[in-house]
């Protein structure tokens, strides 16, 4: 029998009655200092679920999360949508799952009204995009045909997940408190600063530092590349004010992926040479991408295509395992893959009749370099060929993300 759901009557009255409020933060261009827009941010009831941790922390040990995250999300859009700020700019968080959830259709419903009459920014935290990626990917991409921008939160929390900056391709990156607020320039937050900026100038996307308390911190923004900033600097959150100076920055926006149905096989043989070889020389192809995943102290993601569970011997299982202790994102697909096959790594089987059966493939993707080496079985072995064009090893993995469970 499954195992019952525990329940708090104090939690559930307040999804039921819909005693959660807003408040409101500004967004504020560092140029002008004048407003962007307001993040909106959850308040529940005076008492113990009064703030957002404490509404967040019971929700996800209820498995209330997607109930609750649509709740603020539409109260916030709600109370936006009824204000006279029709010129500024809407950030609001969401959970990916919730747009899988069953009140998908009614939050999607309530942001098209919304959209219709205001910009939008849908904010996605830096730790879902390693927690369920197709979820993340499928929420990216309901946003964008409502209009909606898109910003990568907390950026710098998990450093680990810098390397999938490009999968999400924000319009909007948002650095964490804690990198703007540190003491010192550590390895770890010139690391995250120098991916971040290395992201912004390929796509175009605007950096937005968070926790911004004094003038020192605008100063370390500023340094940061950024264009945005947000914190107690420029205002508390609370009630959206009577008025407020509209900013003339323009909010970017980013040209958005495409998620293509091919293999990777398929588009990386269009641009990258191919050639037969042998299984042997196969291994020592994808071995060479691997020995990088091995070596590298950049934040990174391998993914690797083994057409079947039976090609992951023993010692493949150790070395990915290794990897994984690297804080090393690592996926492996193939026909009857155990969810945990190696580690840390997460294991995605394949259906029988996926055109991934025929295919092997090992991408690398940090936050500066990519490479990949991509085949297709051959009567005489394998077609085989090695990419390091990082935009199109990026794309080429987006079809295999797409296959990813949570």
């Amino acid at each position: 029998m499954a195992a019952e759901q525990p329940r708090d009557d104090e939690f559930e009255s307040i999804l039921r009655d819909r005693t959660i409020y807003p408040v409101f933060q500004p967004v504020v261009s560092i140029v002008d200092q004048t407003v962007v827009g307001f993040e909106a941010l959850a308040r529940g009831p005076a008492g113990r679920y009064e703030t957002a941790p404490a509404l967040f922390e019971v929700a996800t040990r209820l498995g209330r999360s997607a109930d609750l995250n649509w709740l603020c999300a539409g109260v916030a859009g709600e109370h936006f949508l009824a204000s006279e700020f029709t010129d500024f700019a809407l950030f609001v968080n969401f959970d990916p799952l919730t747009l899988r959830g069953p009140f998908r259709d009614r939050l999607l419903g309530v942001f098209a009204d919304l959209m219709r009459e205001r910009q939008v920014i849908i904010e996605i935290t830096e730790r879902a995009v390693t927690q369920d990626p197709p979820a993340l990917m499928d929420a990216v991409i309901q946003a964008r045909r409502l209009s909606a921008r898109v910003a990568l939160d907390d950026v710098g929390v998990e450093p680990s997940s810098l390397a999938a900056m490009p999968l999400v391709n924000p319009d909007i990156i948002k650095i964490d408190r804690s990198v703007v607020q540190a003491h010192s320039s550590t390895w770890a937050v010139s690391h995250v600063v120098n991916a971040v900026l290395h992201e912004a100038a390929r796509s175009g996307a605007q950096i937005l530092a968070e926790g911004i308390e004094d003038e020192g911190n605008l100063e370390v923004a500023r340094s940061l590349g950024a264009t945005l900033a947000q914190g107690y600097l420029f205002g508390r959150p609370g009630p959206l004010p009577a008025v407020a100076n509209r900013s003339t920055l323009e909010l970017a926006r980013v040209t958005p992926r495409q998620v293509p149905e091919q293999t990777p096989f398929e588009m990386l043989s269009r641009t990258d040479a191919v050639h037969l070889t042998t299984a042997p020389l196969l291994a020592a192809m994808t071995g060479h991408i691997e020995n990088q995943a091995l070596h590298t102290s950049d934040a990174a993601i391998l993914v690797v295509n083994l057409a079947d569970a039976a090609n992951l011997d023993d010692e493949a299982r150790l070395r990915y395992g290794y990897i994984t202790t690297r804080g090393i994102e690592v996926y492996l697909l193939g026909h009857g893959m155990d969810p945990t096959p190696a580690g840390r790594a997460r294991g995605v089987p394949l259906a029988a009749d996926d055109p991934l059966v025929h295919e092997r493939t090992v991408l690398f993707i940090g936050s500066h370099y990519a490479s990949g080496v991509f085949a297709r079985e051959h009567a005489d072995g394998f077609e085989a060929g090695v990419c390091y064009d990082r935009e199109r090893v990026v794309a080429s993995t987006l079809p295999l993300v797409r296959r990813l469970g949570p």
